[in-house]
């Protein structure tokens, strides 16, 4: 059972365990919200405080101000919605588009972040050229535009994970609840301007990378292997037959990576 949403700082999130355990934020794809979570509250929550955002433009969080907010707009509301919880320092975790967000806030606060876990990540368009970016962008932005979210949602289920895939994770993806287009318009303006590899060489914590091979929507030659080779301590985990969703496909092998990160950082060096 999903946790119920509550709301601090403009921001909306779901959140499970107990307040005197580690944290662990977990920042969710572009097509997805805080109940993308659903695997990881109930198990993880035994060990963690729990805290799964709805990033701003998405379910009741507010929009960020500017038409095309950066990634450091993302990881500075998300420092504003852990400062009202009262969270001083946390694992974080993500899935493909919010590996940005939870990247750049790393970088920029390097003294709240424990340790990354990036499954699925998205390393951004920024390292393209412009006129593939806005190609990419405005491609894109005029699907969601066209279908709708549900439509968008229901197309996409058969190409995020491979033919096999238990049908309740299809079940999952196609569910359309609490994605906004414009705060999804606004999450590719941030994708189309940030290069993450260039994000996480910068970053000097834990970090894991969980794959799937057969991750057709972020291929890991040009996201997560980019990503983990330019990361100074960051180690790659490939799953032979998952596809961009790791957390869901296979949720006990990424739950045990995050409790294997909580382990690393309980053991004096």
């Amino acid at each position: 059972m999903l946790p119920e949403r509550q709301t601090a700082a403009d921001i909306s999130y779901r959140e499970s365990g107990r307040k005197d355990l580690p944290a662990l934020v977990l920042l969710h794809g572009i097509g997805s919200t805080s109940a993308g979570w659903r695997l990881q509250y109930g198990p993880l929550g035994e060990h963690f405080h729990v805290i799964g955002w709805d990033a701003p433009g998405y379910a009741s969080s507010k929009p960020l101000p500017a038409e095309a907010p950066t990634a450091e707009a993302y990881a500075h509301a998300l420092a504003r919605l852990l400062e009202s919880l009262g969270i001083q320092k946390a694992f974080i975790g993500t899935n493909s588009w919010g590996t940005p967000t939870g990247v750049v806030f790393a970088r920029l606060f390097p003294e709240r972040v424990r340790a990354l876990i990036l499954g699925g990540p998205a390393a951004g368009w920024g390292s393209l050229l412009k006129d593939e970016r806005d190609k990419r962008l405005h491609e894109r932005a005029e699907r969601i535009r066209t279908l709708g979210v549900r439509k968008m949602r229901e197309d996409d289920a058969a190409t995020l994970v491979p033919p096999g895939t238990r049908a309740e994770v299809i079940e999952w993806i196609k569910g359309a609840e609490g994605v906004n287009a414009e705060g999804y318009v606004q999450a590719l303006r941030m994708m189309a301007a940030v290069d993450v590899p260039s994000e996480a060489a910068l970053v000097h914590c834990p970090i894991k990378v969980v794959v799937g091979e057969k991750d057709t929507r972020t291929p890991p030659a040009t996201n997560a292997e980019r990503i983990a080779a330019a990361a100074p301590q960051a180690t790659l985990t490939r799953l032979p037959d998952c596809g961009h969703l790791p957390h869901l496909e296979y949720p006990e092998i990424w739950n045990a990576a995050v409790l294997e990160l909580l382990k690393e950082a309980s053991t004096p060096a």
